[in-house]
C-alpha cells in the first residue's frame, strides 16, 4: 500500500530532469496544452518505442496516451519510419501538391463510407472549423447544432461548454475560458446528449441549422450502445433537410477500420478526421458527400468557400498516413485484438471495484477507455460529479508513480502494441491505486 503523499514523494525523487525542465520553461514557454496542465505531476518525454514512453529522467512507462489517441501501432512504427526516411530523401515541403497526396486520399476513399470527395489539412480543428464553414457556404444558414460534452478543437465555433444550470433537455452554452466572442453563442444551438429531445430541438430549429454535428463516441464519455441513437439523429436530419456531420478526428481508423460510420452503421453528410490518419504526424481531413464537397473546389464554385494552409497535405504526413492505413487495412485481425484487450480491461476493472465496493467505473469502447470515479449509469456528461475529486486526483498520482501514464485529459488509449502482460499490469496498476485510495479513505 501507498499512500498519495509517499507517491508524490516517489515521483519526486525520480524525475529530477523533468522538474528542472519544468523550472527552466516557466520562465520562456508557456504550457498552453490543456492535457500537460492537467497532469498529476510534470514529466517531459524523450522517446517512445511501441507502447511504451521515456521521460527526461529515463523512467519507462506504459503509455496510455499514445499521443493522444493517434499511434494506434504505437511509437516508431517501422513501416511508418520507413516510409518518412523515404520521403525526407526527396524533399518534405513544397506548398505545391505533392505526388505523395494521393496514396492517403485514396485510402480515405475507401475507408470513410461517406467519403466521396476528400480535402487536407492540419489538424482534427482545422477540420472541423472547415466542416462548419463547408455547411453554412453549402446551406445558406449559419447556426451550427453541437451536443453537451462535445469537444470539437481549439476554434472559437467549438469552444462551448454546458450551463450546469440549464436544462437537461434544453441546455445552454457557457464560453470556454475568456477570448470567446460572446455573438458567436447566437449561431450555436446545444442539444442534449443521448436524449431524444435533440430530435425536437433539431425540427423546431431546422430552418436555422446548417448541420448537427456530433462525435463518432465522445472522447469524455465512451458508449458503446449508440448506434440507434445516431441512426435516429441521421434520419430526423434528414426528415428537416438538415446536414448530418460526424467527427471522426478520434473514433476514425480507430474504433474501426471504418470509424464509428462502420461500427454503429450509420452514413453521414459529412465527416472529419485527424490523429490516427497522419500515422504520427500532423493531419485534418474532411470527407463527405460530392456535392457537399464540390464547395471546397473555389471561390468560383457554386457556394465556394476558402480553404488553405501551408503544410495541408504535406508529403511527410501523406506518406506516414498511408503506411499507417496501409498497415491497419492489411491487419484486420488488429481491431479484433484490440477489442479484445479493450474489453478485458475494462471487465477486470469494473469486477474490481464491484467486488470491493469502490464507487468506481471504467467506460469502454474498443481501445478507448475513460475512468469515472462515482457509482450509477452514466449517460452523458452531464451525470459527471466527480471530476477533479482527491480520489481521481490520486489515483493518476498513483498510476504515473507505478509506471502507467494516462494523459492529463485522462482519455486513455490501448494500441496494437500493447501486449497481454500490458494489459496485465494496466489491470494491476489501476486496481492496486483504487485499493491504496480506498485504504486512505478518499472514497
Amino acid at each position: 500500500m501507498a499512500t498519495i503523499d509517499e507517491s508524490r514523494e516517489e515521483l519526486i525523487a525520480k524525475t529530477a530532469a523533468s522538474q528542472r525542465i519544468s523550472g527552466e520553461r516557466a520562465e520562456i514557454l508557456n504550457s498552453g496544452l490543456a492535457a500537460n496542465l492537467e497532469m498529476p505531476h510534470p514529466v517531459f518525454i524523450e522517446r517512445g518505442a511501441g507502447g511504451y514512453v521515456y521521460d527526461a529522467d529515463e523512467n519507462e512507462y506504459i503509455d496510455t496516451s499514445v499521443g493522444f489517441g493517434l499511434h494506434m501501432l504505437g511509437h516508431v512504427h517501422p513501416e511508418i519510419e520507413e516510409a518518412i526516411e523515404k520521403r525526407t530523401r526527396l524533399g518534405w515541403m513544397f506548398g505545391i501538391h505533392s505526388t505523395s497526396q494521393m496514396k492517403l486520399a485514396n485510402l480515405l476513399h475507401e475507408g470513410s463510407p461517406c467519403a466521396e470527395r476528400v480535402v487536407f489539412c492540419n489538424t482534427g480543428s482545422e477540420a472541423t472549423m472547415y466542416a462548419f464553414r463547408a455547411a453554412r457556404g453549402f446551406s445558406g444558414r449559419d447556426k451550427i447544432a453541437l451536443f453537451d460534452g462535445f469537444y470539437h478543437g481549439a476554434h472559437d465555433y467549438g469552444m462551448w461548454m454546458t450551463d450546469p444550470s440549464s436544462s437537461r433537455k434544453a441546455p445552454d452554452v457557457l464560453p470556454m475560458g475568456h477570448g470567446i466572442p460572446g455573438a458567436l453563442k447566437d449561431l450555436t444551438l446545444l442539444l442534449p446528449y443521448r436524449n431524444r429531445a435533440a430530435f425536437d430541438l433539431i425540427r423546431e430549429h431546422k430552418d436555422e441549422l446548417a448541420l448537427v454535428f456530433v462525435e463518432g463516441v465522445q472522447s469524455s464519455n465512451p458508449q458503446n450502445n449508440l448506434g440507434g441513437f445516431l441512426g435516429e439523429l441521421r434520419e430526423v436530419c434528414r426528415e428537416c433537410g438538415v446536414l448530418f456531420g460526424i467527427d471522426e478526428v478520434i473514433t476514425g481508423f480507430r474504433v474501426a477500420y471504418g470509424g464509428a460510420q462502420e461500427r454503429f452503421g450509420v452514413q453521414p453528410d459529412i465527416a472529419t478526421y485527424g490523429k490516427v490518419v497522419g500515422g504520427g504526424l500532423p493531419v485534418g481531413a474532411i470527407t463527405g458527400r460530392a456535392d457537399v464537397m464540390e464547395v471546397f473546389t473555389g471561390l468560383g464554385a457554386n457556394r465556394g468557400v476558402f480553404s488553405g494552409g501551408t503544410f495541408s497535405g504535406n508529403p511527410l504526413t501523406m506518406e506516414a498516413g498511408a503506411a499507417a492505413l496501409g498497415h491497419l487495412k492489411a491487419h484486420p485481425e488488429i481491431y479484433v485484438d484490440l477489442e479484445a484487450k479493450g474489453a478485458r480491461l475494462a471487465d477486470s476493472v469494473n469486477g474490481f471495484c464491484e467486488e470491493n465496493q469502490i464507487p468506481a467505473q471504467m467506460k469502454q469502447v474498443g481501445s478507448m477507455f475513460h475512468m469515472f470515479f462515482q457509482n450509477g449509469e452514466i449517460n452523458s456528461m452531464r451525470d459527471v460529479v466527480s471530476l477533479g475529486s482527491a480520489a481521481e486526483k490520486g489515483f493518476y498520482l498513483h498510476c504515473l508513480n507505478r509506471g502507467v501514464l494516462v494523459p492529463g485529459t485522462q482519455r486513455a488509449f490501448l494500441c496494437a502494441a500493447h501486449s497481454e502482460a500490458d494489459v496485465d499490469k494496466l489491470i494491476e496498476v489501476f486496481c492496486g491505486s483504487l485499493k491504496d485510495l480506498q485504504s486512505e479513505g478518499l472514497f
